[in-house]
Parts: C-alpha cells; structure tokens; sequence
C-alpha cells in the first residue's frame, strides 16, 4: 500500500500536465490581454545611464489601458520631460497622447489617448500576493515591440533608499529598459501592479525587477484624472535618508532633517536642522522610509507626532501638516533618480547665496572628491543657481564625457570632475 502510495506521488510530481497548467493559463491570458497594453514613445533629450544603480528606464516605455474613457496609466519617468508623446498598440498603429497629469514621488503618470481603446483588464488585490506565486509582465523591452516575461513574486514590501514613498514588489521577471510603465499580472492575467525599475550593472539582466503594487497605482490615477494632481500634507523639511549616516549616528534606522521651510509646519513645531527623526506617532521605523511612507498617504491638517534626538536629548514634537504652497520649489533631490542623483550627489537649493549644495556624495561624485557642504556654482564654464539649471546641462552630457564642476568649498574655488564611472575610470589618481 505505501508503495503504490509513493508511485502516485511521484506521477504527480514528475506530470507534465501539472506542471505545465500556469505556463498554459499565463499563455491563454497574455494573448486576450495584449491588445490593451501599449507601447510609448516620446520625443526628448537622452539620459545618463549609470552602472551598478537602481535604474529607471525612461528612454520610452510602457503602458496599459486603466479606464473606458480614453486613460492610459505608466510611469512618470516614462514621459518625463517629453515633448512629444505617441502610444503604439498591438496593431503597430501610432496614437498621438495627451499628458492628462503626473506624480513624481508615486512615479506615476495619467495619459489621455482619443484614438486608442481596448478592453478593461481585471484587477486583483495586490496585498493577497505570496512569495513565489507564478507573474508575468507584458512590455516593450528596448522598444522591439510587446512581448511577454514570466517570473515569480520574489518579495513583497520592498523597500528601496532612492524611492521612499513606498513599497516595491520585487520580481525576477525580467523588466529591461522599455517595460517601464507596463503592467505585471498574477498567473491568472489580473493586473497585480505596475513595472517600474530594474537593478542593473551597466544595464545588463540582473534577475531583480521592481513592480508598484496595482492598489497603489490605481489610488494614484484615480486622484490625478479627478484632480490632476496628489495633495499631500505639507511638512516644510529637507529629510535626508542614508543607511550609513543612520549607523553613524547610532541608530538602526532614521531621517535626518537638513533643512526647514521658512514658516512651515515644521519650523512652527521646533524642529531644525540637525533633528534625528527616530520614531513616529510613537513607534520605531521599521524601515528609513516609514515617514515618507506616511507623508505620501498624508493630508493637510493631519496631525502627527515625531520623536528626535537632538545634541544627544531625547525630544518630542506634534505637528500640524499643512497644504504644499503653490509657488514652492523642490528644495532637494533625494528619491527624484535625477541626473545629479544618478551620479552620485544629493544636493539641495541654497537660499540667499544662490548656490547648490551638496548635501551628500557617493558613487563617482564621492570618488571625483565631492562632499557635504560643497557649494555648486558652475558647470562648463556656466552659471547655476538652482537643481533645475544644473541638471539641464547634466542632462546634455553623453555618457562617456566629463563635466568640469566649479564650487565654494571653505571659501576657496575649487573644480572637479563629474561622470559616470564608465568615463571617470582611468580619471582620478593618487600622488
């Protein structure tokens, strides 16, 4: 009896029929689902691809259907600084888009396309998700054309220093440059959540793709076509995320605030420059990205209580957030993936000195010699006063060429060299 037992057992496990129902259900769903995803192209200046980093890949991408009134959801790195965008569907016809509005810190993005509909795709819940389950990913890898990638849920909850607001499904589904924006389904072809990076060394397959998961997304969209934007509660602080600088301060995890808006919220509440944020509403990160977490699903008036250590005292304070001023300016880069950031510098806008700082350098920039408190003032031989003007010339650098950086540094000019590490090698030297 024990023998026929384990005679069944092993017909079941080695049953070609068995194994092979996803890989058939994930074929039958790709084709009904194909026609409703998109591939995008846009017309804009190229970027700098860097190795060994979390890479978004905006030179094109992807995009899906999200509604029966024209809505084309993808990422906002996607069209980002595009001036002309065009979705390609099944049939390799061209739609001319609309930017209906965006999110940079969701990374999403709402398209309006007049001439293009399909049918709506099913959607699950993305939270009922469990390692390992069987996914697949339609997209337009390098722009070829959409095809299909398959793949399991290799974690869920991920979170990710450059991108803090909010958590990442990791997939080893490959997701190259051109997936950006398209959807990713569980084996039964719902959509499950939103293809968005890939962590690459020099662009090559890392088998490590990240996916915003379709709940989030899909409160994102829904908020940009009602209101063509996200309103957020406004907390008026530069807040700085490292990992090393939280071990170096002695704490597992934390947020150091760098810089308070004038007349903000947070200024009204007594924090200042300096502050360790180490607890909110009373309980340990459980990660660096827990505040900006929070702040992400926030609204104005929302009340909140940040517990911080400042020189070496224990502090506590409540804040009021407030709604973001019209005429506010992004006073930093952290989480932006922006050319300066790609390159190693976190930087932030000066005041009254009309300079860039630099807040924190790694990657080339560390290696060029670039360091906290360098004050940014020129590039090639050009003036920049603010993050904007400095990575618009970044953004007109090839990969292989070398930017010649002008700073105040102790009150001294001082100039370096600032790359990718593909065109810095054989660059620096020790003497």
């Amino acid at each position: 009896m024990m023998l026929r037992s384990i005679i069944l057992i092993l017909l079941l496990l080695f049953s070609p029929t068995l194994w092979a129902q996803p890989s058939l259900i994930i074929a039958a769903s790709s084709t009904k689902l194909l026609p409703s995803v998109v591939k995008i192209k846009v017309q804009r200046s190229d970027y700098i691809a860097e190795d060994n980093e979390l890479i978004q890949n905006d030179s094109g991408g992807s995009g899906f259907i999200f509604d029966n009134k024209h809505h084309i959801l993808t990422n906002t790195h996607v069209i980002k600084d595009a001036k002309k965008i065009v979705v390609v569907d099944i049939n390799n016809t061209e739609h001319p888009a609309i930017l209906i509005a965006k999110d940079e810190k969701a990374d999403i993005a709402i398209l309006e396309v007049p001439t293009f509909n399909a049918p709506l795709i099913p959607i699950a819940d993305s939270t009922q998700l469990a390692l390992g389950d069987n996914i697949f990913a339609i997209g337009s890898p390098y722009s070829l054309g959409l095809g299909v990638t398959v793949g399991v849920v290799s974690a869920l909850e991920r979170y990710l220093p450059n991108y803090p607001y909010q958590y990442f499904i990791q997939t080893d589904t490959a997701i190259n440059p051109g997936n950006s924006g398209g959807p990713v389904f569980n084996q039964n072809g719902e959509l499950i959540g939103v293809a968005t990076m890939t962590f690459s060394k020099a662009g090559s397959y890392t088998n490590i793709g990240f996916a915003i998961p379709i709940n989030e997304a899909i409160r994102i969209g829904t908020l940009l076509i009602a209101q063509k934007k996200v309103e957020r509660g406004y907390l008026g602080a530069t807040l700085l995320i490292s990992d090393k600088v939280s071990r170096k301060l002695g704490h597992q995890f934390s947020v150091l605030i760098t810089h308070i808006d004038a007349k903000s919220p947070a200024q009204q509440a007594g924090l200042i420059a300096g502050d360790i944020v180490t607890k909110l509403n009373d309980e340990k990160f459980f990660d660096n990205g827990a505040l900006h977490r929070y702040l992400a699903h926030s609204k104005p008036n929302d009340t909140l209580t940040l517990s911080y250590i400042r020189d070496k005292k224990v502090m506590k304070s409540v804040v009021k957030l407030g709604a973001t001023p019209v005429n506010i300016l992004s006073t930093n880069n952290i989480g932006t993936a922006d050319q300066a950031e790609k390159l190693g510098l976190i930087l932030e806008n000066g005041s009254a000195d009309e300079s860039v700082q630099v807040v924190l350098s790694y990657g080339p920039a560390k290696t060029s010699g670039f360091t906290t408190g360098d004050k940014i003032v020129q590039i090639n031989t050009i003036g920049i006063k603010t993050l904007k003007e400095l990575n618009t010339q970044l953004s007109k650098l090839k990969e292989t060429e070398i930017a010649m950086i002008t700073l105040y540094r102790n009150g001294e000019l001082v100039t370096l060299p600032l790359a990718s590490k593909t065109a810095l090698q054989g660059y620096t030297t020790s003497n």
